[in-house]
């Protein structure tokens, strides 16, 4: 309504997202010397969609929280048993059940509306 080409501000935040994803590949590539068919694994494809809905899609923060939240339960869950992932989705389906808007999203609603 205001008068800005939405489709052509989408494409062009798509071509940034890539270009800059293609870079950080090339670079990759360029440190280390070597791509394998690892990074197609579930670490590098879901996990990180899993992070942000944990930290709660529709914040700000939301994202970061989620990833730090994830890191530190499986570096120190990792540290008793070598079957960490199990309870690393254990807390996964536990977050999900209680706070279906994620971490940041559930405490906004619930007790400080003003976070971002």
């Amino acid at each position: 309504m205001l008068g800005y080409d939405t489709v052509a501000n989408k494409l062009a935040a798509v071509v940034a997202s890539g270009a800059i994803c293609a870079a950080s590949g090339a670079a990759y590539a360029l440190l280390f010397g070597y791509i394998g068919s690892s990074f197609a694994s579930v670490q590098y494809s879901i996990l990180p969609l899993l992070w942000v809905l944990l930290g709660g899609a529709a914040t700000a923060l939301g994202p970061l929280i989620g990833t730090l939240f994830m890191y530190y339960v499986t570096d120190i869950t990792s540290g008793f048993t070598s079957a960490y992932l199990l309870i690393v989705g254990i807390a996964l389906i536990l977050l999900v059940l209680f706070a279906p808007k994620g971490i940041l999203g559930s405490i906004r609603q619930r007790w400080l509306g003003w976070l971002p």
